[in-house]
């Protein structure tokens, strides 16, 4: 379903010189897998994450969605992509800090249902889902981190994308959230999402089905398939 091919990545450093994120990254995601990114700060994790998401150009290489290259598209066919087939859980949550949790939710389904009330029941519904159910009016300064990561689960999956992505998600929990939040991940990939999760913390790695890590912009052990 989707599949990176030789995928490189390079920036300019603050020394004007190039400097390689990914090199030579191959990579088979299959439908309904649970995939977790391992690796330590800076080794390229945040990157590749953010390629496959359609969020970041690779310089070189394909990144392959049903055999079609995301990239050798138009920048509103990436935006389609991402509003309807890929959520994507933040590190620092990106919500909208002057709307409430109902409102952050429900933002990307009003582009896609048109309907204001469609949009804030689906968005209930989840919410209540996660436990969120008496907090839907409360805004982000309103609401603890962990509650604020289950309201950027829900705002990920509210268009139900095939895939779901979630930078470092549990970076900012402590134990017990940890646990609640990976639980939900699990939950969602049961019922048939494809979910990729980047982390430094091998025992939320562990969560996952697959494990690959990444060191220095490789994968340590090859090419995954």
């Amino acid at each position: 379903m989707l599949e990176l091919k030789n995928v490189t990545r390079d920036f300019i450093n603050n020394k004007k010189e190039q400097v390689a994120a990914l090199t030579d990254i191959n990579l088979k995601v299959e439908e309904g897998e649970f995939l977790s990114i391992v690796g330590p700060s800076g080794s390229g994790k945040s990157t590749l994450l953010f390629i496959i998401g359609a969020l970041l150009n690779p310089s070189g290489g394909e990144v392959l969605l049903r055999d079609k290259d995301i990239y050798d598209t138009t920048p509103s066919y990436r935006a389609d992509l991402r509003l309807q087939e890929i959520g994507f859980v933040f590190q620092t949550f990106n919500l909208i800090p002057y709307l409430s949790a109902l409102d952050n939710v429900a933002v990307p389904a009003m582009l896609t249902m048109k309907s204001r009330k469609k949009a804030t029941d689906r968005a209930t519904e989840l919410l209540q889902r996660f436990g969120l159910g008496a907090r839907l009016d409360h805004n982000f300064s309103e609401l603890s981190v962990g509650e604020r990561q289950r309201v950027a689960l829900c705002r990920s999956v509210i268009n139900n994308p095939g895939i779901i992505l979630a930078d470092e998600p549990t970076g900012n929990l402590d134990p017990a959230m940890t646990r609640e939040v990976m639980s939900l991940f699990k939950e969602l990939n049961s019922s048939g999402h494809t979910v990729i999760i980047v982390t430094h913390e091998e025992e939320v790695a562990a969560y996952a089905r697959k494990v690959l890590h990444l060191q220095n912009g490789k994968f340590t052990n090859g090419t995954y398939n």
